[in-house]
């Protein structure tokens, strides 16, 4: 994983004030330090309304993501449209000032006639999604698991370009380099290695959405790629990735137990302490190999 470090990147332009992940601060002693941002975005999903608090950009991602990841579209045919409306942005507050915030908007359409319509309606009228919470609206882990098993041996991988994969996942993670305070996580062609999506954000829930979203609007197919995670490989996050049928995960720590079952059920490869050229394989379905 990168460490934080208060030397600024050199080898990319920054993105504007608005879009970028994190703002500074200046500390009690003077001195200015950069601090992840984390900002409530209200979502209105056909009138059904949510709220979430996540690190402001790549919302439109976020939302796709969302909204596939959670079963409530099952592709992105299903959204008709996405309209974002910027909040008020908060400045930095003076001692004993409020912090002044309006919140970001977002407001989906979705397809006319689609059954996405019911799926979203499913959901409480006002529903909080808590960005370390992956399990919303979902109340039988039987329906999560519902046709998620994968072709095995599909498709194949080759462990010898994990090392340039996790280190090109590194050098992506600008917002967690500057904050120490961020979760990442990738989509990734396995035969070829491109990232096709990535997302970086204060929840680790939201940072896989905006990968996947990111990967969805690109019309990626995800049965061809791996799902990679900075974190522990924990049930949600694989419920997520098995959801759009990502056959391999990768997570730079440990899977939990039930992540271990619901890989094993579905016949996904699971991987965990990736770091490097050293990883742990869990579970795999013929698809890796590990020559040197």
């Amino acid at each position: 994983m990168a460490r934080k470090t208060n030397e600024p990147r050199l080898d990319a332009t920054p993105p504007p004030p608005e879009q970028r992940g994190f703002d500074a601060r200046r500390l009690r002693d003077r001195s200015r330090d950069d601090l992840v941002r984390e900002e409530p975005l209200r979502l209105d999903i056909d009138g059904t309304r949510l709220v979430t608090m996540r690190t402001p950009g790549q919302d439109e991602d976020f939302v796709t993501g969302f909204l596939l990841s959670e079963g409530m579209v099952r592709s992105t045919k299903e959204i008709s449209t996405i309209e974002f409306r910027p909040g008020r942005p908060p400045s930095e507050p003076r001692p004993g000032d409020a912090p002044g915030l309006e919140a970001d908007r977002c407001h989906v359409r979705l397809a006319s006639g689609s059954d996405a319509e019911p799926r979203a309606r499913s959901l409480s009228r006002v529903h909080e999604i808590r960005p370390s919470c992956g399990l919303c609206g979902i109340e039988d882990l039987d329906e999560l698991m519902a046709g998620k098993h994968l072709e095995p041996r599909e498709p194949h991988f080759d462990l010898v370009r994990l090392a340039g994969i996790l280190e090109e996942f590194r050098r992506r993670q600008t917002v967690f380099e500057h904050t120490g305070a961020c979760h990442g996580a990738a989509i990734v062609d396995a035969s070829t290695g491109a990232f096709v999506g990535f997302g970086e954000d204060v929840g680790r829930h939201n940072a896989l959405d905006k990968a996947i979203g990111m990967a969805s609007r690109a019309s990626t197919d995800f049965g061809r790629c791996l799902g990679l995670l900075s974190g522990r490989a924990g049930y949600e996050l694989v419920a997520k990735l098995l959801r759009v049928r990502v056959p391999i995960l990768v997570s730079v720590s440990a899977p939990t137990a039930l992540s271990f079952d619901l890989c094993r059920e579905a016949g996904a490869t699971l991987i965990g302490f990736a770091r490097g050229a050293h990883q742990k394989v869990y579970w795999d379905e013929g698809r890796l190999d590990a020559r040197p």
